[in-house]
């Protein structure tokens, strides 16, 4: 335990300092932007200053209607002539934001603002959040079966040139590149089509920001003035999230296979369980990325012994659920 602790500080100091390294870093790159920014406010405001000086406009006053424009802009309150007004709660922007909510994401541009509005947001989330992580559990594990397809024809058909870790780190790179074309290229290729304002590295950032559930808000889909079907697009935006978080949940339970890439086990030992029962271990319950499904690669070495991927040693004396292929033993 104390062994551990002590990792867990390091861990802890570790992120910060990259925590503070990142931050280093956006301000290097962000803040030229945002003092020219700054000056281009500045010299459209002395403009108006002076024409509404003009027209009798006292400095209270012009303060006053700056404040206003802007209150109203962060409320996303905002109409120009002779274009309809995107209301925020319309049914498919309010079904994109219910959406938002249950996967967690939360893009944060469309908020309630009534109390009714803020305590309806808690109870839906209570009882949604719950069950949406646990079908997109469900919908992870179905979409493991292609995965654990791949894993075997692996392990069938290169089992004899490689190691087991490495026959794993292969099949995470296919994973990934899968991944990244379903998940990240082709929708953003579909959204820099449709949305007229996005470039390519737009594109994927919202497709990155979003399945990662930071959800900026910054860039959200279907929000041009006239954009059209929006209320179907948006539904069509949210399915994309589900299934997005999916493949992102089966990255990470393909990432997790890999022992050398389960950070947790050099911050948390079986010593560290609250509970030491050792028949308890096989009934407890895992997260869907922390199980072991799809075939394990155990190498056979032509006698009785298994060799498995951490280098262990286990008899076939007691008969075990695996079976020999291309000298490797596979579940």
């Amino acid at each position: 335990m104390q062994e551990t602790n002590i990792r867990l500080g390091i861990g802890f100091i570790v992120i910060f300092l990259y925590m503070l390294i990142g931050a280093m870093v956006f301000v290097k790159i962000e803040s030229p932007l945002e003092q020219t920014l700054f000056d281009e406010y500045d010299s459209l405001r002395s403009e108006w200053e002076l024409k509404l000086a003009a027209k009798g406009f006292d400095s209270t006053e012009i303060d006053n209607l700056f404040a206003n424009v802007k209150y109203m802009a962060e409320m996303g309150i905002w109409r120009e002539q002779n274009v309809t007004a995107d209301y925020s709660w319309s049914y498919g922007r309010a079904f994109f934001f219910a959406g938002a909510l249950l996967t967690t994401i939360g893009y944060g541009n469309v908020s309630p603002r009534t109390p009714h509005g803020k305590l309806f947001t808690i109870i839906f989330c209570v009882v949604g959040i719950p069950m949406t992580l646990a079908l997109l559990s469900a919908l992870t594990y179905r979409i493991r079966y292609p995965s654990t397809w791949l894993r075997k024809q692996l392990n069938v058909h290169l089992g004899h040139l490689f190691h087991a870790i490495h026959l794993q780190w292969i099949h995470l790179m296919v994973v990934c590149i899968l991944l990244f074309i379903v998940a990240f290229l082709i929708p953003s290729m579909i959204f820099m089509s449709i949305e007229t304002d996005w470039g390519f590295i737009d594109a994927i950032y919202f497709c990155f920001v979003s399945l990662s559930t930071i959800g900026l808000g910054d860039y959200t889909p279907g929000d041009q003035p006239n954009q059209p079907y929006r209320g179907f697009y948006k539904f069509l935006v949210t399915v994309y999230l589900l299934f997005g978080l999916s493949c992102m949940m089966l990255f990470l339970a393909t990432l997790y296979d890999i022992p050398q890439m389960n950070l947790t086990r050099f911050f948390v030992t079986k010593s560290d369980n609250l509970n030491d029962d050792d028949d308890d271990d096989d009934t407890e319950i895992k997260p869907i990325h922390m199980s072991n499904g799809g075939p394990k690669y155990t190498k056979y070495n032509g006698d009785d012994n298994i060799i498995t991927p951490s280098g262990n040693h286990s008899s076939t004396n007691t008969p075990l659920p695996y079976t020999a292929v291309n000298g490797f033993y596979q579940q």
